[in-house]
């Protein structure tokens, strides 16, 4: 009678993991509990979904979120009831302002026990809200809530949605063999495609007619070779961080950080158009600020912020589209639209020149040492960059090889869950190989990470840059000017990865010059440096290199 109970208790739960799997999830990432168990075993019982199992949640979510944006499908997420869901809430805010489709699965105590001292019960219900795209109270009286969430998280700009699930005891069956699931995935995804109206085409050539400065600018972006194909086709200057992922066109502008810090209007454009979320370089958003573009168009679905506060105009279309039409154009930029093109690609090509010969002047640190992991990254590989420092050396370095891919959690740059999330997409695509690049605070800061229930990934490679502390408070003007009180910033350390290496069983090598960078291998390598040494490196580098035209 009890196992019978138990089946009615959480069939609807079997259920929904069958309606994930028609919607195309091929990973869940569960972690261990009583109240979950039903997920867990749904999850893990089902025969088109591999179920990965992390004891820390807040690593989990990272893990998550990692194979998520690897594979390009959605993800579950599942754990148990209590402070276990709160442990998701920055991996779930990073997928909102990523547009990654994370399926949260959160076990619950039935409502009635909420502020009951009873255990492992709180307040679940909206408990990531505002920060993701919809959030449900699923029950066995409403199974429908399922395919509406899922459909939900793929539709449009995709992103989070949180699906809470009280369940009553007893959840556990007796035996595997009375769980069923529905197991035909044959589900065809359903994809809407928003057209733009010929009005907006003909607004956009009359603009392009009547400007003699254009820009294109692109914000963090999934790696997309068709539109790196497209880009090649414009003849206007292209500006992208390293997270822009267009290394791949011709020309592009990547040194923004080092252009235009004392860059006068004349490198400012008439008509920007912008796609992609955030950017790294500071210089060039104060600089856009300063120097407002006439004309500023967005393309693209989802959230859109304003951080040149310029926006005139937002397109909800896919940028392929967009640009596809561009192309398409008989409209061709005049004489002083291509004298402008030349001159930031003149003033790209000489801060480049300038940067690298300043850089080979220097003692070791960890511009050099970055440079140096940069050019040895294997064909066809994944770069991770950890926030902080890490993604800011590589944006002034720059990735020269097109065939590598760059991810990095910029969606709210924090420095938690950096190694989680290149576990989740070295777990995600196993045939390529993946490089971290990542600071001592953030790897010791995830190190659980590491701590998976089952094999390491063995394409992955861990590059720590360790200065001994947060070297980027010794750079930027307020935390350095507080005199002692600096050291409550930096956090200075002197810890090491090596016995962590030795915990999980990892390769670890060290390096202390160029000399001792090896080629790509997997495990740890961990790159010591100075911090005096890195801080004056950087302010050399600043002060030499900023501006155009400067020698």
């Amino acid at each position: 009678m009890e196992n019978s109970l138990a089946i009615q208790n959480t069939q609807h739960i079997y259920d929904l993991v069958g309606i994930c799997a028609q919607f195309g999830v091929e990973n869940a990432v569960v972690c261990p509990g009583s109240r979950c168990a039903p997920l867990l075993i749904g999850f893990g019982k089902h025969p088109d979904i591999e179920t990965i199992s992390i004891t820390d949640e807040r690593s989990a979510g990272f893990v998550g979120l990692g194979l998520a944006q690897q594979s390009g499908k959605p993800v579950v997420l599942a754990c148990t009831s209590g402070t276990a869901a709160l442990n998701f809430a920055p991996a779930v805010t990073e997928a909102f302002y990523q547009n990654v489709p994370l399926i949260v699965l959160t076990a619950d105590r039935p409502p009635e026990w909420i502020d009951q001292w009873d255990g492992q019960t709180i307040h679940q219900e909206k408990i990531y809200e505002p920060h993701l795209k919809g959030s449900f109270n699923y029950n066995e009286n409403n199974v429908k809530i399922g395919v509406e969430a899922l459909t939900l998280a793929l539709d449009e700009a995709a992103g989070p949605v949180h699906l809470n699930i009280p369940i009553r005891e007893p959840f556990y069956p007796e035996s595997l063999n009375d769980v069923v699931l529905n197991t035909e995935t044959q589900r065809t995804q359903r994809k809407t495609i928003k057209s733009v109206s010929e009005e907006i085409y003909k607004e956009f050539e009359s603009i392009l007619d009547s400007t003699v400065k254009v820009m294109v600018l692109g914000g963090q972006l999934e790696p997309n070779q068709e539109l790196v194909i497209l880009l090649n086709q414009l003849n206007v200057p292209i500006v992208g961080d390293v997270i822009s992922n267009l290394h791949g066109v011709n020309d592009v502008i990547y040194s923004s950080d080092l252009l235009l810090k004392h860059a006068d209007e004349s490198l400012s454009p008439d008509f920007l158009i912008t796609f992609g979320r955030s950017v790294i370089s500071k210089n060039l958003k104060l600089f856009l600020r300063k120097h407002k573009p006439k004309h500023h168009w967005h393309i693209g679905k989802g959230m859109v912020g304003d951080p040149f506060q310029s926006l005139t105009k937002t397109i909800e279309s896919n940028p392929i589209i967009f640009f596809k039409r561009w192309v398409e154009l008989t409209t061709e930029i005049g004489r002083h639209g291509e004298i402008y093109n030349l001159k930031l690609s003149k003033a790209q090509n000489e801060t480049n020149k300038r940067f690298g010969k300043l850089l080979d002047k220097t003692e070791f640190n960890y511009f050099s040492a970055v440079r140096n992991v940069l050019k040895q990254l294997p064909k066809n590989s994944v770069l991770h960059l950890g926030n902080s420092m890490p993604v800011r050396i590589a944006n002034f370095v720059g990735v020269k090889d097109s065939t590598v891919d760059v991810w990095c959690n910029r969606g709210t740059s924090g420095i938690d869950g950096i190694v989680s999330t290149a576990v989740g997409h070295a777990l995600a695509e196993p045939k390529r190989k993946h490089t971290l690049i990542v600071g001592d605070l953030s790897f010791f800061y995830d190190r659980n990470g590491l701590w998976l229930n089952h094999k390491f990934p063995t394409n992955l490679q861990i590059v720590i840059l360790n200065d001994s502390g947060g070297g980027i408070f010794n750079m930027i003007p307020g935390p350095s000017s507080q005199g002692v009180l600096t050291e409550l910033f930096a956090t200075p350390h002197h810890r090491t990865a090596e016995i962590t290496a030795k915990e999980f069983d990892l390769a670890y090598s060290t390096a202390s010059s160029l000399e001792e960078i090896h080629d790509w291998e997997s495990g740890i390598l961990e790159i010591f440096t100075e911090m005096k040494t890195n801080t004056e490196t950087f302010k050399y580098l600043i002060k030499k290199t900023q501006g155009h035209g400067e020698k």
